[in-house]
């Protein structure tokens, strides 16, 4: 039994060898041939694209960003809002219209500012629950006063209201909460503003950092009040309940906090424009997280989150749309098709699953749209395309050829055959 047993391993070594002897051969042929049509369609693309010039590589990344002309009349969009409906508004940056786009019917509506409230602007604007939109101002003409003025604009019968504030106080940026009470920040008093929407009773709250040039305002779950400081370099909490602060130090410093948003979770998200980073703060945990924005120098200015958690934002001086992913920790990005268009405000429609961005370049007179279902589906399948490769293909990646490879798995083989035979073939010792 035993010498059938060494005749049975003795041969199927050798014919072992000589298999992979012959799949080698076969082997070495198909993947030469696999290389040279690899090769050929990879020229053909090249040339038919650009010809190997340095627009090509920026050609092959198409962004899945659209934009929309605004019509004559209208100078460069500033900051925006999106309404219950889907349609987005936006100020003029420098005039003084209100105007609205439907995606729908595909066509803008604008609304000028009363000549009766003076030589002012469209500043910052926010929506109520029911539709109604509230703006700040800001003086149209050099040399004149920045004028103490809320106003609210009633899209059903097209009609302003003014509102003069007390105290000289000048409202900037503002937000509207589920209840539909008015917070706004006024710098020049160092103050948060609540607004009742129907004694509209104005009360103020001194923030506790002195100086602090509070901005951008966020309310989280609870119903808390969420800002940034950003010459404190702190970002901000009020509860309304009692009426308290608490502030947090941002970790980097001189970071120049700015746009804030709240994501599902309660975890406070805002972007520090100096700094080129993402900031997060868990209040659950009492911690702060960074993640850095691959562009250098991008100078992000806005912020804010879809439906499945990842935070999409606005590079300024990249000009860029960018969007990172909290659970994977991976950042994409997005060229802007207009050239230094100065992106300076976001909303997201969630229900449509679109992002609509303001282009505040005083050439770029557009609106830039983003599909976030397209973008995070491309995303995913660049993903699926670049999964790890196996160990010979690594091999192969590095300079190594796939032939030699393979015949040196095949003498591995080979000899560890020829071991187990002559091991087996060694008479007992008595």
């Amino acid at each position: 039994m035993r010498a059938i047993c060494n005749f049975l391993l003795h041969k199927t070594s050798y014919g072992l060898i000589f298999f992979l002897c012959g799949t080698l051969i076969a082997g070495g042929a198909a993947f030469a041939m696999d290389g040279h049509e690899h090769s050929n369609n990879k020229d053909s693309v090249n040339a038919h694209d650009h010809g190997g010039s340095k627009h090509q590589t920026h050609s092959k990344t198409l962004t899945p960003i659209k934009e929309v002309a605004l019509p004559d009349g209208l100078s460069s969009a500033q900051s925006m809002a999106i309404d219950p409906t889907g349609r987005v508004w936006f100020t003029e940056k420098v005039g003084r219209k209100l105007a609205m786009y439907d995606p729908e019917k595909k066509n803008f509506a604008t609304y000028a500012l009363p000549s009766s409230w003076g030589k002012m602007g469209f500043s910052n604007i926010a929506i109520s629950p029911d539709g109604e939109v509230w703006f700040t101002v800001t003086r149209w003409v050099e040399g004149e006063k920045e004028p103490n003025i809320l106003g609210r604009f009633t899209p059903a019968d097209g009609f302003f209201t003014k509102y003069a504030l007390p105290h000289h106080s000048i409202p900037e940026e503002l937000i509207v909460d589920t209840n539909g009470t008015i917070w706004f920040i006024a710098s020049n008093k160092n103050n948060l503003y609540r607004i009742d929407p129907k004694t509209f009773a104005l009360k103020g709250f001194p923030i506790p950092t002195a100086d602090s040039n509070p901005k951008s305002l966020a309310v989280d779950q609870r119903g808390h009040i969420w800002f940034t400081e950003s010459s404190a370099n702190k970002i901000g909490e009020f509860i309304p309940e009692q009426e308290i602060f608490n502030e947090h130090e941002v970790l980097t410093q001189f970071a120049n906090p700015g746009k804030i948003s709240v994501d599902r979770h309660g975890r406070i998200w805002f972007v520090e424009v100096t700094a080129n980073r993402l900031g997060m703060f868990s209040p659950e945990q009492n911690r702060f997280d960074e993640a850095i924005i691959p562009t250098p120098g991008s100078a992000p200015v806005a912020l804010g989150h879809d439906a499945n958690g990842n935070v999409w934002f606005l590079e300024y001086k990249g000009n860029k749309v960018g969007v990172f992913n909290p659970e994977t920790a991976i950042f994409h990005e997005y060229d802007i098709p207009s050239f230094g268009s100065l992106p300076a405000d976001m909303v997201i429609d969630h229900q449509r699953s679109l992002l609509w961005f303001s282009q505040s370049a005083t050439d770029a007179k557009r609106l830039g749209m983003l599909s976030i279902s397209e973008a995070l589906a491309a995303n995913n399948k660049k993903q699926v395309d670049n999964q790890p490769s196996t160990a010979i293909e690594k091999a192969s990646e590095a300079g190594i050829p796939k032939w030699l490879i393979l015949l040196v798995v095949i003498i591995g083989v080979a000899t560890l055959g020829s071991w187990l035979t002559r091991k087996l073939r060694l008479p007992k010792q008595p």
